[in-house]
């Protein structure tokens, strides 16, 4: 079952918050694609997903074939609502 808390949802939920704080709301580049991919996506940082060629539902397919962590793209797209929701509550 999906759960934005899970351990991969709290990891972007606390990059997302470091890359807010840090970062100018952008990913380091340190990070696995697949994390900075998340990240942006969760941040809807379409600056980062053009610099490094990736289009939005390219982005998301290369998140959600990655893991075992969702069982279609509604479920991703709806964790990726959950953690914005919490991102927001959290930046209050």
């Amino acid at each position: 079952m999906n759960n934005a808390l899970s351990r991969f949802g709290s990891d972007i939920l606390g990059k997302c918050c470091w890359a807010l704080k840090y970062n100018d709301g952008h990913p380091n580049g340190a990070w696995s694609t697949g994390e900075k991919l998340a990240v942006a996506l969760v941040l809807d940082d379409e600056e980062f997903l053009t610099a490094e060629d990736y289009t939005i539902p390219e982005a998301k397919q290369r998140v959600f074939g990655g893991s075992w962590e969702w069982r279609n793209t509604n479920e991703f797209d709806t964790w990726l609502a959950q953690l914005r929701a919490l991102l927001g509550n959290n930046s209050a």
